[in-house]
């Protein structure tokens, strides 16, 4: 297991339906974040017919910051947020749609400009 401070900065919301060819490359950008072991990762499986699941159980084996959830029926988008929102312990959160990828350290340029400017209540990056 790779070690993960016990309460993380940033919260990773990742929603899957039919994302599986998606699911490895989007949990391995996340891992190699340079804040990596800040970040809690929680996997939202909106009911996908696909199997999500076992690329999310593999890197469970390796990684204690990954939180899996399924749902019996299929979701929205939004639902899916609001329910990793529930779940969420960092204080910072970020969607991390399952086809998208991030800079290395993009999560800790965020989570720095967000604690540089308490006043502000989002922070985006460029986008390429």
């Amino acid at each position: 297991m790779t070690p993960h401070s016990t309460v993380p900065r940033v919260t990773a919301m990742v929603s899957t339906y039919k994302a599986e060819r998606f699911m490895q490359g989007c949990l391995q950008d996340l891992e190699a974040q340079t804040i990596a072991r800040q970040v809690e990762i929680l996997v939202v499986d909106s009911a996908s017919p696909e199997n999500e699941r076992r690329i999310v159980e593999a890197f469970q084996r390796r990684h204690d910051n990954i939180v899996y959830v399924r749902t019996e029926r299929r979701e929205t988008l939004y639902a899916a947020w609001n329910r990793a929102i529930l779940l969420a312990r960092a204080p910072y959160l970020t969607n991390a749609n399952a086809d998208d990828r991030h800079a290395p350290d993009a999560l800790e340029k965020l989570a720095r400009a967000l604690d540089q400017h308490p006043e502000a209540g989002v922070v985006y990056a460029s986008v390429a």
